[in-house]
């Protein structure tokens, strides 16, 4: 491939825009226009470098064309010398929000592939006409400051660390890349279908051009829009350190603290605190935490993201909610947000404590806990006996600990997806 001046500025961008090269680099690639020159960049960004690039197609099972699509991206990575893997989707059963339910288990699938493959990063191909669209579908659903702001250029999901270094190349410039160098791509039916509020999307921004409203000039917005999201997060940060503590996985929040901030300071502080104590990779809905914010304002206890609130004169504590968790149970020493240490043996399984073992302990009362957070606390069960909670002071040799870290540090982590 002889490379043109054009070439040689999209590598650059894309270097750019990733920084300092990881060792093992991954790349997600569906067999359309933009995530296969994305691949096709990355491999002329690195190929002189000690990097190893691998590439994964997630095929959701849901069009005939995608087999064929996953094999055109497995001769490229072949001809390339870059190991390819396909993901299946086999698990949804027709219900809810089929486009939302793909996208969890399409990020969920790449994270499990990468973390097999030990890879550093995980590349996807959004471009600028992405940020333009979802810039303009959120704008039609009144979204906020978060929802307006460009999507993240990185971010962290499954405890895999991902990657956008398009976001500022429009998809033009990566489709001419494609035909200077008779490159095959697909196009996916669904990208012409206006059932599909992206679809419809793409198609006013070319009736809004005219109006100066392209996919450059609303990505821009976009940007600033994040811009002023950061600002807003480390004040809702500097307002987490003056008035949270962290309390064995649950929060306490001074009340009077809380209530002297601004209102949007007060929400996202609290949309923080149930999506982490929820383990949950979204935030709660706004109207949620608006009647969360009134329930504290009023003294009330409230639920919200499989969490329980209570809340009297003085603070508020944030905990899981045991009817969250009460189903939940594995047969591997990590459950819901917890790592469990200890002398694991097969059979044994991970749930919720629970109300009946919780009274049946002696020493409970000697922790740190209440009785409703340590109902829905990580117990280690074999068989039908109780081996250990650790939480609840029940158990030699076992201890707890948090995965994905404590939450100060998840504040900085929110982002567009």
């Amino acid at each position: 491939m002889q490379l043109t001046e054009a070439d040689d500025d999209l590598i650059g961008r894309v270097k750019a825009a990733l920084g300092s090269p990881p060792a093992r680099l991954g790349v997600a690639v569906s067999g359309g226009g933009d995530s296969l020159a994305l691949l096709h960049l990355l491999a002329k960004a690195y190929f002189a470098q000690n990097v190893q690039i691998e590439a994964v197609t997630v095929d959701h099972g849901l069009r005939a064309e995608a087999a064929d699509e996953a094999e055109l991206v497995r001769r490229q990575c072949s001809a390339m010398g870059i190991p390819h893997a396909i993901a299946h989707w086999t698990r949804w059963a027709g219900e809810g929000n089929l486009q939302s339910e793909a996208r969890t288990a399409r990020y969920r699938l790449i994270s499990e592939w990468a973390k097999r493959r030990n890879l550093d990063v995980v590349c996807l191909g959004h471009t600028q006409g992405d940020v333009a669209e979802t810039f303009l579908m959120r704008l039609g659903r009144e979204s906020g400051v978060d929802g307006l702001a460009r999507m993240a250029d990185q971010f962290t999901r499954h405890e895999v660390a991902y990657r956008r270094p398009l976001l500022e190349i429009s998809r033009q410039e990566l489709r001419d890349f494609l035909l200077r160098h008779a490159i095959e791509w697909c196009d996916d039916p669904s990208n012409v279908n206006e059932a599909f509020d992206r679809v419809r999307a793409r198609r006013a921004l070319e009736v809004l051009s005219d109006l100066g409203l392209t996919a450059a000039n609303l990505s821009k917005v976009a940007q600033y829009m994040g811009d002023a999201r950061d600002v807003i997060s480390r004040q809702t940060t500097a307002l987490a350190d003056s008035v949270v503590t962290e309390t064995l996985g649950d929060l306490m929040i001074d009340r009077a603290g809380l209530m002297l901030a601004e209102p949007e300071l007060r929400r996202r502080l609290l949309s923080a605190a149930i999506k982490w104590v929820g383990h949950s990779d979204y935030t709660p809905r706004r109207q949620g935490v608006s009647d969360l914010d009134k329930a504290v304002t009023e003294q009330r206890g409230f639920a919200l993201g499989g969490c329980l609130i209570t809340v009297n004169s003085k603070s508020l504590r944030i905990a899981r909610e045991y009817n969250a968790v009460r189903d939940s149970v594995e047969h591997s020493p990590i459950w819901d947000r917890w790592q469990i240490d200890g002398p694991w043996k097969v059979g044994m399984q991970a749930k919720p404590l629970g109300e009946p073992e919780v009274a049946g302990l002696e020493n409970w009362r000697d922790g740190e806990l209440p009785r409703r957070s340590l109902m829905s606390s990580p117990a280690v069960w074999y068989k039908d006996e109780l081996v250990a909670a650790p939480l609840a002071n029940f158990g030699k040799g076992w201890s707890v600990s948090l995965r994905g870290g404590d939450f100060r540090s998840s504040m900085g982590s929110d982002c567009i997806i």
